[in-house]
């Protein structure tokens, strides 16, 4: 279980066969093989971690159901260079975000970001199928595992508005018109919704 507060970025330098091989300043050296951690939103098991040229360097095997539902596949690898990184939430850590799962429901597709005086609005494209009640005015949402709130919804999109620490502290700040983000829907959404039925 994570926060959806992005302790640091790693840099992936290769991803083949399912294996990501990733870098990163976070301190992992209370990590261990076995241990979870959040990878664009993604619930990743290390399968093997070092420290070397004063960076930690993990790897992690990506499924095939993954690859399919997240932006963890072949042919985006180059967009994903740079990774929002969360190590596992302990007993007693600061709650800051909301509880992320790292359970990619689906992806979607950056519209548009506005460079406003106080914070950036980034505009995605909404779902025109059964998920699309989950996309509601103030909720909450996890988008390449960062916890952020929903601000504004239609019918074609909804909108996020990112302050200037998690703009410079995420990848959200690499990221173009047209490319894919990770997406996880609240559980309490979730949960709401399953009681009505």
């Amino acid at each position: 279980m994570f926060t959806g507060i992005i302790q640091d970025l790693g840099k992936a330098i290769n991803f083949s066969n399912g294996e990501l091989e990733v870098t990163t300043p976070l301190d992992l050296s209370d990590c261990n093989i076995g241990s979870s951690i959040c990878c664009n939103g993604v619930c990743l098991t290390i399968t093997e971690i070092d420290f070397k040229s004063n960076v930690h360097y993990f790897k992690a095997t990506v499924g095939e159901e993954t690859q399919q539902k997240t932006t963890f596949s072949n042919n985006l690898f180059n967009k994903l260079i740079s990774i929002n990184l969360e190590k596992s939430l302990k007993i007693g850590d600061e709650i800051s975000g909301h509880f992320v799962y790292g359970h990619v429901d689906r992806t979607t597709e950056l519209l548009n970001v506005t460079n406003l005086n106080n914070s950036w609005e980034f505009c995605f494209k909404n779902f025109q199928d059964q998920d699309k009640k989950y996309i509601v005015d103030k909720a909450s949402i996890a988008i390449n595992g960062i916890s952020l709130t929903i601000a504004n919804v239609s019918a074609k999109n909804f909108s996020i508005s990112v302050i200037p620490h998690t703009y410079e502290s995420t990848n959200l700040k690499f990221i173009n018109e047209n490319d894919l983000v990770n997406i996880e829907f609240d559980y309490l959404a979730r949960f709401s919704e399953r009681s009505k039925n």
